[in-house]
């Protein structure tokens, strides 16, 4: 009977993370007090039907999503997010908000979330029926959005060291470029690259645009795209003097991801957030 306890109370304290993106399904367990906390599966995608009838079939085969967890999130990676200042931003018109900013979207079910550190809301939208077909399996889920952590993330660490900084996110077939003065950010935008000389293009644009200084500014590339990020780095220090590829070993040093590179990049930060 004991040991029966103890395993209903681990499995209790169990989380689990669901990342949806615009062609992918992962998830994430998280099981504190495991050698192994984390359990990360990504989803083989048949892209011969919606991405939420994958999903619809995910929910009902995989035994990792028929367990009882004490937590779930959900991080949509999406470019349709718009930012409002906290100061102006009403829940009551997040609905009209992203339907000015993304007037041909399909019907979406529409999301925020306030950044108080950034002083911003993050207002973005999820097809309505992967929505509904998480809430269905996982009532008391929680929705973030990809940019929100990522913003979180980058603006504590732009506090530190000299100048300006830009952050510089690859994953899917998109580039999504964050540039903060001391926590403060200046600016954020999600762009679809499919080639090292698209995301040159865009980054030295948004950096000639804020005016950034080629000396004392500072340039950091992180993502899920090994290749693509190394060959970002060497063509860019041509224009660039301060180029930094991220080393997620060391930027989530002590935290509870620590060495682990199979899970993406905005789902870590998500995971060590405190969201």
């Amino acid at each position: 009977m004991i040991k029966n306890s103890m395993t209903e109370t681990t499995n209790i304290n169990k989380s689990l993370s669901i990342r949806v993106c615009s062609n992918g399904l992962s998830f994430c367990v998280y099981a504190p007090g495991q050698e192994d906390p984390f359990m990360y599966k990504e989803v083989d995608v048949n892209h011969t039907i919606s991405l939420a009838a994958n999903l619809k079939d995910a929910l009902k085969n995989e035994p990792m999503l028929k367990e009882q967890y004490q937590r779930v999130n959900v991080l949509v990676t999406t470019p349709h997010f718009t930012t409002v200042p906290v100061a102006a931003f009403e829940k009551d018109s997040i609905e009209a908000v992203f339907n000015l900013a993304f007037p041909k979207d399909r019907p979406s079910r529409v999301s925020y979330n306030v950044l108080r550190r950034s002083g911003i809301a993050i207002v973005f939208g999820l097809e309505r029926n992967i929505y509904q077909l998480i809430l269905d399996d996982f009532p008391r889920a929680r929705f973030y959005a990809s940019a929100s952590t990522l913003i979180e993330f980058f603006s504590e660490r732009s506090m530190f060291g000299p100048g300006k900084k830009m952050y510089v996110y690859l994953h899917e077939k998109e580039m999504t470029v964050y540039v903060f003065e001391h926590g403060r950010m200046l600016f954020v935008n999600t762009f679809d690259v499919s080639t090292v000389n698209d995301v040159q293009y865009y980054a030295l644009n948004v950096w000639k645009e804020l005016g950034l200084d080629q000396i004392d500014d500072s340039l950091f590339i992180v993502g899920d795209k090994e290749p693509l990020i190394a060959e970002l780095s060497k063509k860019i220090k041509y224009f660039l003097q301060n180029v930094t590829i991220i080393d997620r070993s060391e930027d989530f040093k002590e935290k509870l991801t620590a060495g682990n590179t199979v899970i993406p990049y905005d789902l870590q930060t998500l995971l060590v957030c405190g969201f």
